[in-house]
């Protein structure tokens, strides 16, 4: 029985540390290289709020619509049809930076525009509902 005991408690500090190791971490604070992403020395990352939110592009017959979504905590998501990716995003200057799971990072120049629109390389992109 001591033996048992010992095993639950050992696997219930394993995983208390692996939690605060940083496993798991949805705090925006985790780069695609593991380091802190968008640090500099001790300055935070900035986001700007009017970047924050759901953006989609206008669907056509020939091409599908692609939803945009920028989180607070640096987490993004794209989805065309029913492929999505997921991942982080920095954002310095007027460039946002894009560190999908899987695949190369992207860089795109970014504005806010008419009626409240994102632009990613000049690809319109308005508030999703």
């Amino acid at each position: 029985m001591g033996t048992t005991r010992r095993t639950v408690v050992s696997a219930a500090v394993t995983a208390g540390a692996m939690l605060l190791g940083g496993c798991g971490r949805t705090d925006g604070t985790g780069g695609p290289d593991g380091r802190a992403a968008g640090r500099t020395g001790t300055k935070e990352r900035s986001i700007p709020p009017e970047v924050v939110g759901s953006w989609s592009t206008d669907s056509s017959s020939a091409f599908e619509s692609t939803v945009y979504s920028f989180y607070e905590d640096g987490v993004y998501t794209e989805e065309t049809g029913a492929s999505r990716r997921t991942g982080r995003y920095e954002v310095k200057g007027g460039t946002l930076l894009t560190f999908p799971e899987e695949g190369e990072p992207k860089a795109h120049e970014w504005r806010i525009g008419d009626g409240g629109c994102l632009y990613l390389d000049d690809v319109e992109h308005c508030p999703y509902s």
